[in-house]
């Protein structure tokens, strides 16, 4: 049985020094994209989502989840008889989900060690160490649902696994 002192520090913001391992991973994951050439030119924001930025996290019993958002290229829903033209989105993109995913995982994979990432099928696990928590970091791209009116915008990203039956979505927003 869980104690109500369990419940209390599970619910606790993290303390300084865990906050500060969280923000260095989320730096590290930056520090990476940003030493790689074929992805420091493009628009990509690095940002903290899920349990941490949410403040909901098991306290030094979980990772940091990163989002690598590259704001070049979009997943989207159009409404019914409308077409991406519509909307001034070109088809096909010039920098696809793929290519990205692969781009990232090299440049992570480059910066901490092969030894050090692990590809999932949504994410790239990196261990931790001494200076910052373990991370998974998620390339994703803009999604944009423009059937709702307004349009409703988060971050969707394609699973490795193939056992999907649509785009992951994800309705958050990078902090600006």
């Amino acid at each position: 049985m869980v104690s109500e002192q369990s419940f209390q520090s599970w619910a606790s913001a993290p303390g300084e020094t865990e906050t500060t391992k969280c923000d260095n991973a989320v730096a590290a994951v930056r520090r990476a994209i940003d030493a790689d050439a074929s992805l420091r030119e493009r628009d990509i924001r690095v940002f903290a989502q899920g349990s941490y930025h949410n403040r909901t996290n098991v306290r030094q019993d979980s990772d940091v989840d990163v989002c690598a958002l590259c704001r070049e290229t979009i997943f989207y829903d159009l409404p019914a008889g409308t077409s991406p033209a519509d909307f001034n989105i070109t088809v096909p993109a010039a920098y696809n989900y793929t290519q990205f995913k692969n781009d990232v995982g090299a440049a992570l994979a480059s910066y901490f060690g092969k030894g050090h990432v692990t590809r999932g099928h949504k994410a790239f696990d990196i261990k931790e160490n001494t200076y910052r928590i373990a991370a998974d970091a998620a390339p994703c791209f803009v999604y944009t649902n423009f059937s709702s009116r307004p349009p409703l915008e988060g971050v969707a990203f394609v699973p490795d696994n193939g056992q999907r039956t649509g785009r992951a979505r994800c309705p958050c927003r990078p902090r600006p």
